[in-house]
């Protein structure tokens, strides 16, 4: 089995992770939240390859009606910037006229601001993905080989 734990990169100070997500909240609007999905993927995906700041991003499937993305940006700033560009300013400003004018889905996304000593990770036998596609890769052992030693947490801490 193939263990590895993954560190912020050093150039990352502080790990701006987004979470967004679309609910279909009516039937009607699943062929726009899978369009939409579709565009994230294409536009986070030309992000990555543009090096604007996107470390990593994927979307996932909460239920038929409900989609995710998660993403992983260097700054804050960096994912400002490229929220007020296109092509995210286009997809996001259709999203907003179509809740004003049909009501027939949701959108939400939050932002967490994450400082690297705040961060554990262990990968078994899987495929790069959030923080060990990008991230300084390490073996789990001595304090590493637990999430208290890799939070550097002393066992008397809360």
């Amino acid at each position: 089995m193939k263990r590895e734990i993954a560190r912020l990169p050093e150039s990352v100070k502080e790990l701006c992770l987004l979470r967004l997500g679309f609910q279909a909240r009516k039937f009607t609007a699943l062929p726009y939240v899978f369009r939409l999905k579709r565009a994230i993927e294409r536009d986070a995906a030309a992000a990555i390859a543009s090096g604007s700041g996107l470390l990593d991003s994927f979307t996932f499937s909460i239920t038929p009606f409900h989609y995710g993305v998660i993403q992983y940006w260097r700054t804050f700033e960096d994912l400002e910037a490229w929220s007020h560009r296109s092509p995210h300013s286009d997809w996001w400003k259709e999203a907003v006229e179509r809740l004003r004018t049909k009501e027939d889905f949701g959108i939400y996304h939050e932002t967490f601001l994450v400082a690297p000593e705040k961060i554990e990770s262990i990968y078994l036998n899987t495929l790069p993905t959030g923080l060990l596609a990008f991230g300084a890769l390490a073996e789990p052992t001595g304090p590493d080989a637990n999430s208290r030693g890799r939070l550097r947490r002393d066992k008397n801490t809360n």
